[in-house]
């Protein structure tokens, strides 16, 4: 916050209100379960030391936790900034990332009935979504089962990096060279958005190409845009081997 801060007229400093942290695939693997309690902690300790030392806070802080391939263990790097204006609005709504269809309805599982996503509307729905309006009544309310998925994680070599685990506990995860994806792969031949992983109502994790230069190789096999992943597939993102495990 200090060194990301913009002195303003009469000595005031206008204080950064978007927080990128990266850590270790290790570390993020253990941070999962709790992440909404610790940004939540987070953001809370950020307007409380802007109120210490008078800074000003144009929005509520806006924190993504990101893993990053070649940070070790305990390792983590902090990018604040100032959010750009028009996003997110000045009425002190945090800005909100893209989502899909399959982590919207993880979403939703998890409210009360007549509960609403706050900050969420039509208009920001994924394309072909609609809002859903939720019975009042407890007991009586229907809600959709929770999507469960099973233990698979990813294996990751890389000449750069030690090996790391990476367990595949979300719908939807991205590969690619940009640091705002799940796994960052660090190598020119790697597109921004390179791949996505996607969980299938069929039970399966299928990987795609996102439209990549180099495309993904997968048990040997160059340039494939779509594949369903078995136990024990391997699969090449530029330099980076990744070994898929499931149980």
């Amino acid at each position: 916050m200090e060194d990301n801060s913009l002195l303003q007229g009469e000595g005031r400093h206008l204080a950064p209100d978007v927080y990128d942290i990266y850590v270790s695939m290790k570390d993020h693997q253990q941070m999962a379960p709790i992440e909404g309690i610790l940004k939540k902690d987070w953001q809370e300790h950020l307007i409380q030391y802007a109120r210490q030392h008078h800074y000003t806070l144009r929005t509520e802080p806006l924190i993504r936790l990101h893993s990053q391939g070649n940070l070790h263990a305990g390792a983590l790097r902090i990018e604040a900034q100032l959010r750009e204006k028009g996003v997110g609005g000045d009425g002190g709504q945090m800005a909100t990332q893209a989502i899909s269809a399959e982590q919207m309805a993880l979403l939703r599982q998890q409210l009360l009935p007549g509960q609403q996503l706050p900050g969420i509307d039509s208009g920001s729905l994924p394309a072909g979504s609609s809002p859903t309006h939720y019975p009042q009544g407890g007991s009586s309310a229907l809600q959709a089962p929770p999507v469960v998925l099973p233990q698979a994680w990813l294996t990751i070599r890389s000449p750069q990096t030690p090996q790391t685990v990476y367990r595949l506990e979300k719908p939807v995860v991205n590969i690619g060279r940009q640091l705002t994806n799940d796994i960052i792969v660090e190598d020119k031949r790697v597109s921004r958005y390179h791949a996505q992983i996607k969980f299938q109502a069929d039970g399966q994790f299928t990987i795609y190409d996102l439209g990549s230069t180099n495309g993904i190789t997968v048990n040997g096999i160059p340039h494939l845009r779509q594949h369903t992943l078995r136990n024990g597939d391997r699969f090449t993102i530029g330099s980076y081997d990744f070994y898929y495990e499931r149980r």
